[in-house]
């Protein structure tokens, strides 16, 4: 008999991680709409594609941290990315 954790426990381990997954990205798009706020009072576009840049550098340097790819930096970031973009926009329409 094997020591190594069987498939459901492997499932059981990522679907706890996915839960804190979400709830960390929906933590980070309520503090996206806070800046949204902010940017529209002070008369700022919702959008800054020099903060772009620099986000999706820092996540292709954390992902590099823990053997994640370049290429699966970009996808995590866009896809992130594209989601705060569009309820940043909300609060400019």
């Amino acid at each position: 008999m094997s020591d190594s954790p069987d498939t459901d426990e492997l499932r059981k381990q990522i679907e706890d991680i996915d839960e804190d997954i979400i709830d960390l990205i929906a933590t980070r798009m309520e503090i996206a709409d806070e800046l949204a706020k902010a940017k529209r009072r002070t008369s700022q576009n919702y959008w800054d594609e020099s903060k772009e840049k620099e986000v999706i550098r820092r996540y292709h340097e954390l992902c590099e941290e823990v053997s994640l790819s370049e290429d699966e930096a970009r996808q995590i970031a866009e896809v992130i990315l594209n989601i705060s973009k569009e309820r940043q926009k909300h609060y400019f329409e």
